[in-house]
């Protein structure tokens, strides 16, 4: 299931009229409507964060991940397409919560780009404290 579709599902769930939706977030109705069909694909992060709000669900929940933390997440190696890396970058609540970049601004390869630095990134933390003794 697509997150458009998971919009349209949510807000049908709860009864939220998509002339609400439009009105609280400052889009058009078509908007809505082009999000839920999936034809726009990246949500910019303001709309998308207070779309989560109004819908009642996590971030998680919305991109399709379960609201129950697991005790450990495996990364991808590489990312190779944009919704691939966008959805990392909205599901990383680190990334989200540093900001200093501004997706609706990047081009898909920037986006794939820019998460696969940040992977590169945590390798590199990940290896240097790996097997580190932490009683001395």
């Amino acid at each position: 299931m697509t997150i458009g579709e998971r919009i349209k599902k949510i807000r049908k769930e709860k009864k939220i009229s998509v002339d609400y939706l439009a009105k609280e977030l400052g889009v058009s109705k078509t908007t809505i409507y082009r999000y839920e069909d999936s034809s726009i694909e990246k949500i910019p992060v303001k709309i998308f964060d207070r779309l989560c709000v109004l819908l009642g669900v996590t971030p998680a929940e919305l991109m399709g991940n379960s609201p129950v933390a697991t005790d450990r997440t495996e990364l991808p190696s590489e990312f190779h397409n944009a919704q691939d890396a966008m959805e990392f970058m909205l599901k990383t609540p680190t990334l989200a919560a540093y900001g200093g970049y501004d997706p609706n601004s990047m081009d898909d390869e920037t986006i794939v780009n820019f998460a696969n630095e940040i992977l590169q990134q945590l390798k590199l933390v990940s290896y240097k404290y790996k097997n580190t003794d932490t009683r001395r």
